[in-house]
């Protein structure tokens, strides 16, 4: 008896060291690569649930909730990040960014922190000096208001410093060109030149010669196509790309919608060839830009450039049509032509993407909704979440409307401060800067910066801008509580938790990608960022003043600020 004892025991331990070996292999096969754990996570799901462990493998989202269900995944070879009750969130999505115009600040003469004529010149002359080969010379962030106090003419002024080539700049906004008269002379562009269908050539009105400024992007294109040198080249596009991608992860934002302004195919290489070397730490999903002048002409052209351009990490399956200008009171296009060319879009499966400001007493977005209602009239209802973006005005009647079509309002909250108001009261301010009714009608809002079309692009493009003023309302230096009760319009104020939304889940959605990113679910994309303010818990009217301390692009770490490793203890 006891001889079969002995054998049963010797038996019994190879057995348990066998099938503790196998478990242990077998857990290692589970172990997430990366742990956050004792954090404050805000996954940003249906039911807003809150966290505090995430696990991570492969890219993805592992496990979600609390800590001592997170070390079950723990392996001999995951890292493990005690985040100390740090904020956690879904990667920012920014659902209207022109990523590749930084490309300007890097490779172009940059004024925009220029304020006087004098330091114009200067910068003028300096770039002619150092750059004495170019064939003509680039710049962008002139201001208008310093060129009329000139005494000169625009044309006049460029040319005293530079007449010998053309000189092209393109202001903040992006939607006036200040050019010289070498610059007209090479497109060929005088007095009998007629407007563009959308774009205007400014002119003297005494001899109807051109003054040198052009608005709208059809007038743009009169100079800039007939430049002697491209844009950008594709390493150019390709070390702007990896330029941009810093500046967004040092902002927590981990995918972006990109409207491209300008038909050139130098940028949609260097996406396709960086996607093929792993160098995108982003998810992109670019905007074609349609003609005003061409209509439906230029269909097939936009088809061959979705066909060819798809890669992993970017997508060109959408087209940013202009139905105004800045501060413009009509429309870009003749209303029977953007209803034919968003039908014949929509009948292409592209999602139709629509610049829409307008003015006191002026909703392009009307005209626009209409385009939309034609196309489901023609081509029958689908899911194509076509957007209108900026719409600063809109009607009441017309809020309705975004739901019943499905099209997805994309507002640059950061904008929608009391400096609006002034001189506009009484009826008239229900239909400005509208962000609540849309909140209300369960319209999924997607927020955005417009970067870099203002003058405080750096502080326009964090989102923390722009969640703070969606909520307060209040323009970013007024931070005190009795600024607070000095909102023009306070209805239109969001909640947090739907401002947050309209940075995540709802940026997902707009871009068809809410199934694999915007909110912090098993599965999903580990796109996350670490905070080093809990958003919940701090006056609203800081939270501006917020900072990244970690962005991780599908589990990789993208940024890690240095205030990170004194708050935190990696093991």
């Amino acid at each position: 008896m006891k001889k079969y004892s002995f054998v049963f025991l010797i038996v019994l331990l190879f057995a348990s060291v066998f099938t503790g070996s196998a478990w242990a292999k077998s857990n290692e096969n589970h172990a997430a690569e990366l742990i956050l754990t004792n954090g404050n996570v805000y996954t940003v799901d249906k039911a807003h649930s809150k966290a505090e462990a995430v696990a991570v493998k492969d890219g993805k989202i592992l496990y979600v909730g609390s800590v001592a269900g997170a070390a079950a995944f723990k392996g001999v070879d995951t890292k493990e990040i005690d985040l100390k009750g740090k904020m956690v969130l879904p990667g920012f999505i920014d659902s209207h960014a022109h990523a590749y115009l930084m490309a300007e600040s890097l490779f172009w003469l940059d004024v925009t922190n220029l304020s006087t004529l004098e330091e114009y010149a200067q910068a003028i002359k300096d770039y002619v000096k150092e750059h004495p080969e170019s064939k003509q010379l680039r710049g962008v962030g002139w201001k208008r208001e310093l060129i009329e106090t000139s005494g000169l003419g625009p044309k006049e002024w460029l040319d005293q410093i530079v007449p010998n080539i053309p000189v092209v700049f393109i202001s903040s906004s992006h939607h006036d060109l200040w050019v010289n008269s070498k610059a007209l002379e090479n497109a060929k562009i005088n007095k009998l030149t007629p407007d563009p269908q959308g774009g205007i050539i400014e002119r003297d009105p005494k001899t109807g010669d051109p003054t040198g400024i052009l608005q709208e992007f059809s007038a743009h294109n009169l100079v800039i196509n007939a430049l002697p040198q491209p844009d950008f080249t594709v390493q150019e596009y390709k070390e702007t790309i990896l330029a941009w991608q810093a500046f967004a992860a040092e902002n927590g934002v981990t995918s972006v919608f990109v409207p491209v302004h300008y038909p050139t195919e130098n940028l949609l290489k260097a996406f396709e060839e960086m996607d093929k070397e792993s160098k995108l730490t982003l998810r992109y999903d670019l905007g074609l830009w349609a003609d005003e002048t061409k209509g439906t002409k230029q269909i097939g052209r936009l088809k061959e450039l979705r066909d060819q351009y798809q890669g992993n990490l970017y997508k060109v399956d959408s087209i940013k049509i202009f139905a105004d200008g800045v501060g413009d009171n009509e429309l870009v296009w003749d209303q029977d032509v953007l209803e034919e060319t968003i039908a014949a879009l929509d009948k292409e499966g592209f999602r139709i993407y629509v610049h829409a400001i307008g003015i006191q007493g002026f909703y392009p977005s009307a005209n626009v909704l209409d385009a939309f209602e034609y196309a489901v009239k023609v081509n029958g209802k689908r899911d194509s979440r076509h957007a209108i973006t900026h719409i600063d005005w809109v009607r009441e009647e017309d809020v309705s409307r975004f739901k019943e079509l499905g099209v997805i309002p994309v507002p640059q909250p950061a904008w929608f401060g009391n400096d609006w108001y002034e001189g506009i009261r009484g009826e008239e301010l229900k239909n400005l800067n509208r962000l609540n009714s849309y909140f209300e009608a369960a319209i999924p809002v997607a927020s955005s910066s417009d970067f870099p079309s203002t003058a405080q692009f750096l502080s326009d493009f964090r989102p923390f801008t722009g969640l703070e003023v969606g909520v307060t309302r209040l323009d970013r230096d007024k931070t005190t509580e009795a600024d607070l009760n000095q909102v023009v319009w306070p209805k239109e104020k969001a909640s947090l938790d739907e401002m947050i939304a309209s940075y995540t889940i709802n940026g997902a959605h707009l871009i068809f990608a809410e199934n694999v990113r915007g909110s912090i679910e098993v599965g999903k994309k580990a796109d996350l960022v670490v905070l080093d303010k809990n958003l919940k818990e701090i006056p609203v009217t800081k939270i501006n003043e917020t900072k990244v301390l970690l962005t991780l692009f599908e589990g990789k770490e993208v940024f890690r600020s240095s205030l990170f490793s004194e708050s935190v203890a990696d093991r």
